[in-house]
């Protein structure tokens, strides 16, 4: 029987301490020439501090890593670099102004005849070369900063390349990326396995570690819970390693009840994107939205919405929703919690109170146009109570709570409207185990109370332990239905893989 190839990385033993807390508790962890070994776990769990001590942000670690067969002690960032060791933070590290070919020989830039100057032409060639090795197709005169995220993310990866690197470390890279940009990069990495580079990639999307990874690597609680080739284990598996309780005990009981039709969507389509979406929504049900990133769900919602243009009809209570934007959808009872509450939920800088008052200034605000504080403070507060947002202080900024408590204030906003229809996208994401179960409760407190909840989520145990049916959209299409209840967390994977995939 063939042995396991040699790893690239060992880590043994690996602890690190913050104020004296373990955040790394004697954690082990490797790496294979030509593989994709997943990192998971809860927030807080030691993913990121665990491959920023590999990258050498941390020196003051305990235990032994071994680097392509040779033991090394990692000081600095440069050092890791240096060794092989390269990063792709999910906020990239790319400088906007400059070239694409300059961003990839940052540091190595050749130089010009004339003492200061570069050698553009020479430049330009090296950089051109890099990424045709790669097989990267990106303009190297044009500024990265009017590029998407996911091409930034391909300069990133070429700027590493350029260096040597043979360990590559992926720190949650589809978190802002959707449809086709999530395809691409997979194949980048694909195309990097084949190369033979290590590869540690960082992920709270379960659902994308059977398209991508080889073996994955559970944390809880700082300490390395297990490691399973992907083939052998199944979603469900995963997601009790990383809770280390059952997924049951994190769910209120269902107690809601569907009643009669409140939101029809009939033929909606955007070409390109999802084509042919009908569906019903009931009175105090929850349906959730079942798709691999890329599917199109988020694009679905968003549509319904009026975020996005699309053919269609979509009627409310039986009147249609004619001529779709957000203005007009909120105003006649729909709301929506989207998938990045930084960019498109908060207002960085504003206080709690602002943020929730924000979606009523029209009923806050006094004859005369002028905004009482009073009123805004009272509203708030009101809010704060009954979402548990902590620490309750309304004036407190936004940005200084937890994901948790930031998203608990803007669906305290939501709230403030008394929506008859409430979208969520992916409410939960990046939030911890414990904020998640009140999350759990509010969506099933707001169904039991009548309304109708749309629930997307890449969490399917999310979707099977707290929807009443669950739509199937995979390819831009919807191809099935199954109830909420009872259906395995797997069976809902198995629906959204592409077929022949």
């Amino acid at each position: 029987m063939a042995s396991a190839p040699t790893p690239v990385l060992r880590m043994q033993g690996i602890v690190k301490r913050f104020a004296g807390v373990r955040a790394l508790d004697g954690v082990d962890f490797d790496v294979r020439a030509g593989e994709v070994h997943a990192l998971i776990g809860e927030n807080g769990a030691g993913k990121s501090t665990l491959m920023n001590v590999l990258a050498g942000r941390f020196p003051d670690y305990e235990g032994r890593i071994h680097l392509f067969g040779q033991e090394a002690r990692l000081a600095s960032p440069r050092q890791a670099l240096a060794l092989g060791v390269g990063v792709i933070y999910q906020e990239l590290s790319v400088l906007p102004n400059l070239t694409v070919a300059e961003n990839i020989l940052l540091g190595h830039e050749p130089p010009g005849r004339v003492p200061g100057t570069l050698d553009r032409r020479t430049l330009v060639r090296q950089a051109q070369d890099v990424l045709d090795a790669l097989g990267f197709r990106l303009p190297v005169g044009e500024p990265v900063g009017r590029l998407s995220h996911a091409r930034q993310c391909l300069v990133e990866i070429a700027h590493a390349i350029r260096k040597n690197v043979r360990l590559l470390v992926f720190d949650e890279p589809t978190a802002s990326l959707a449809g086709d940009d999530v395809e691409r990069l997979f194949a980048v990495i694909r195309d990097l396995r084949a190369r033979g580079i290590g590869i540690a990639y960082i992920s709270h999307r379960l659902a994308e570690l059977p398209q991508i990874a080889d073996r994955v690597t559970v944390l809880r609680d700082g300490k390395a819970v297990g490691t399973r080739d992907i083939a052998d284990v199944k979603v469900a598996e995963l997601s009790h390693m990383m809770l280390g309780r059952r997924l049951t005990e994190m769910f209120p009981e269902k107690r809601n009840q569907p009643a009669e039709p409140i939101l029809r969507v009939e033929g909606l389509s955007r070409p390109g994107v999802f084509e042919d979406i009908s569906f019903t929504l009931r009175r105090g049900e929850i349906l959730g939205i079942a798709g691999l990133v890329g599917s199109g769900r988020t694009e679905i919602a968003r549509a319904i919405f009026g975020a996005d243009r699309a053919a269609g009809r979509c009627a409310l209570e039986g009147r249609p929703l004619a001529r779709r934007s957000p203005r007009r959808c909120t105003a006649r009872g729909i709301g929506m919690i989207q998938e990045n509450r930084t960019l498109d939920g908060n207002v960085t800088g504003l206080s709690v109170e602002r943020n929730i008052g924000i979606g009523v200034l029209d009923r806050l605000t006094a004859f005369g146009g002028v905004l009482p504080p009073r009123r805004v403070r009272r509203n708030a507060q009101r809010m704060i109570e009954r979402m548990d947002v902590r620490p309750r202080d309304p004036a407190r900024p936004i940005q200084t709570l937890s994901g948790g408590n930031q998203q608990k204030a803007i669906l305290g906003r939501w709230l403030c409207r008394d929506p008859k229809v409430l979208i969520l996208d992916e409410p939960t994401q990046g939030i911890d185990v414990g904020t998640k179960a009140q999350i759990y409760r509010l969506i099933m407190d707001l169904a039991s109370d009548g309304r109708g909840i749309i629930l997307i989520s890449s969490e399917f145990f999310e979707l099977v332990n707290l929807a009443d049916r669950i739509l199937v959209v995979r390819d831009g299409r919807l191809v099935g239905e199954m109830p909420g209840p009872g259906t395995e967390v797997d069976a809902v994977f198995a629906a959204c893989v592409r077929k022949g995939a």
